[in-house]
């Protein structure tokens, strides 16, 4: 089972892949700053918080709705813990 972040990195590559984004373009999309970006997608970063995922949803231009509808984030699938 996969970790929340670990979720979080995936969909951020999928998106930021899809779009040609850059973290640190990303960064400024989403007004999160850069570093914090740099230390999610490093998996350094084990507690995002929802606030976080908003303004990341933000800047991909995405609702967090569309970010969080994956799979892999249902319960059974991630670890909780």
């Amino acid at each position: 089972m996969k970790k929340i972040a670990d979720v979080v990195v995936d969909r951020l590559f999928k998106y930021m892949n899809e779009q040609n984004l850059t973290q640190y373009k990303l960064a400024q999309l989403s007004g999160v700053p850069f570093p914090t970006i740099k230390s999610i997608m490093q998996r350094r970063t084990k507690d995002i918080t929802l606030k976080t995922i908003i303004m990341l949803s933000d800047g991909l231009g995405i609702t967090p709705s569309e970010f969080l509808n994956d799979d892999d984030f249902l319960a059974i699938n991630i670890e909780l813990n």
